[in-house]
Parts: structure tokens; C-alpha cells; sequence
């Protein structure tokens, strides 16, 4: 079975239109690789100059663009895109009071759902009580998402509780 990360690549790819690609939360650029290889441009966000250079390690491709900035002020460089990702929590192998947070993400949350002219996936960490907090906010947000202009539908492992899960919007 892929790890929620490895079913979001895969789920990006049945997707029709590949133009533009946001990975909203850089990390260390393993979303950022994933877009890059099928979107003809990519802008990836995050606060933090460690996840700049690790995703420059990974990507170094021209269409790919790499911006120290937090996530919701993803509207000053970015009008609309096909593929969005949220990949939310804190940067693996550093500090773990750095994590991304709830009223952050609700507003860069919002600014991508109006943006998107396809789908946006959120991969939510809550194992940890900011993720937990964060999560709980991005599903009550979506469940009241309009049902005629929005597919909402959530992936998670029944048997791992405070496993990581996805939210898949897809606009109609």
C-alpha cells in the first residue's frame, strides 16, 4: 500500500491538465520533485531557507520556482493552477516546533480553493496537537465546501489512528 505522500503522486497523474502546479508547503521538496516532472510550472512556498535549499538539492529545473514566503500569501505570485498540495505539519530531521498552523493554513487554504481550476490535495498531520488543531479546521472547511461545484473525499487508514491522511478537492 503507498504511504498517503506516494497515493497523492500517483492521484496527481490521473489528472488531465498539468499547467501550473503549487506545492503550498516546500518541506523537503518531495512534492515540489513530484510536480515538477509533470507540470509545466511550479511555485513552492515555505518559511523556512533549510527547505529552500533542500528542495534545491532535488529540483533544479527552470519552470520550477522556489519562493521563501508563507503559504498564504500564495495570491501575490500566483493567480489560478491545475495541481495544488498541501503537505502540512513540520519539516522532517529539523526543528519540530516549526510546523505550519491552523490559521495559516485556513487562509492560504482558502486563497487555493478559489484558485484552483482542478484539484488540491491536503495531507494532514495529526500526531502532534497543532496538527491535530490544524486538521480538525481543513476538514470542517471542506465538508461545507458547495457539493454541486466540489468533490470532497478523504483517504486515511481506519486501523492507524493518528496516521497521516488526505483530502482530495476536486473541482467540478
Amino acid at each position: 500500500m503507498y504511504t498517503m505522500v506516494e497515493y497523492v503522486h500517483e492521484r496527481m497523474k490521473t489528472y488531465p491538465k498539468h499547467d501550473i502546479g503549487v506545492d503550498f508547503t516546500m518541506g523537503q521538496g518531495n512534492d515540489t520533485l513530484a510536480l515538477s516532472k509533470i507540470c509545466k510550472e511550479v511555485y513552492s512556498f515555505d518559511i523556512q531557507e533549510e527547505a529552500l535549499k533542500a528542495t534545491r538539492e532535488k529540483v533544479v529545473n527552470d519552470h520550477v520556482h522556489l519562493i521563501l514566503d508563507g503559504h498564504e500569501h500564495c495570491d501575490r505570485y500566483i493567480q489560478e493552477f491545475d495541481i495544488g498540495i498541501f503537505n502540512l505539519g513540520y519539516l522532517p530531521a529539523h526543528d519540530h516546533l516549526i510546523t505550519t498552523h491552523q490559521e495559516t493554513t485556513m487562509i492560504a487554504l482558502e486563497k487555493a480553493v478559489k484558485m484552483m481550476r482542478q484539484v488540491l490535495f491536503v495531507v494532514c498531520y495529526i500526531g502532534h496537537e497543532e496538527g491535530a488543531r490544524e486538521a480538525q479546521s481543513v476538514e470542517n472547511y471542506c465538508a461545507q465546501l458547495d457539493r454541486h461545484r466540489y468533490n470532497v473525499a478523504l483517504f486515511k487508514m481506519l486501523n492507524k489512528p493518528l496516521a497521516p491522511y488526505v483530502i482530495e478537492i476536486e473541482k467540478r
